[in-house]
C-alpha cells in the first residue's frame, strides 16, 4: 500500500472514538425508549436498587480515575522514548483505548442498572461519563501537542 492510499494513523483514531461514542449513544437511547415505553419493567427491588446504586458509583469513579493515570503515566513514558512518529502514535492509541474502554465499561454497567431498576440516576450517571468521554476527542492537533511532535513528525503519517 502506498503513502497516499495507507490509512492515517490519526483517522483511524478518530474512528475508533466515534464509534464507541456512537455505541454509547444508541445504547442509552434504546435503554431510555425500553424502560419509558414500559417495554423493560422495573426487575429489581428497593434494597437491590441501592445497592446497585452504590457499586455503579464506585466503578465510574474508579474507571474514570484509573484511565486517566494510566493513560497520563503512558503518555509520560511516550514523549520520552525516543521512537519514530508513527511508533509514538501506535503506543498513543493503545493508551487511549485503553482509558476508552474502561470509561465506556462503566457507562454501559450504568446503563444496564438504569435497564434493571428504571432509576434515572443511573441514567445520569451514563451520560455524565459520555459527556466526560466526548472531551476525550482525539483531534490530529491535541495528539501531537500531547506527545510533543511537529507537524515536520507527522507530516508522511
Amino acid at each position: 500500500m502506498s503513502k497516499a492510499t495507507a490509512p492515517s494513523i490519526f483517522r483511524d483514531l478518530q474512528y475508533l472514538y466515534k464509534i464507541l461514542l456512537y455505541v454509547l449513544v444508541v445504547a442509552m437511547l434504546l435503554s431510555f425508549l425500553l424502560v419509558q415505553f414500559n417495554i423493560l419493567e422495573p426487575m429489581v427491588g428497593v434494597a437491590t436498587d441501592r445497592m446497585l446504586q452504590v457499586i455503579a458509583v464506585l466503578y465510574c469513579f474508579a474507571a474514570v480515575f484509573v484511565g486517566l493515570q494510566l493513560f497520563r503515566r503512558k503518555l509520560e513514558r511516550i514523549r520520552v522514548d525516543s521512537q519514530t512518529p508513527r511508533e509514538k502514535l501506535n503506543q498513543y492509541k493503545s493508551a487511549s483505548l485503553l482509558q476508552w474502554s474502561l470509561m465506556e465499561s462503566a457507562a454501559i454497567f450504568s446503563i444496564l442498572c438504569y435497564l434493571l431498576t428504571g432509576n434515572w440516576a443511573f441514567l445520569a450517571l451514563a451520560f455524565t461519563l459520555l459527556v466526560l468521554f466526548g472531551g476525550l476527542n482525539p483531534f490530529k492537533h491535541k495528539v501531537m501537542i500531547q506527545l510533543r511532535l511537529s507537524e515536520q513528525d507527522v507530516a508522511g503519517l
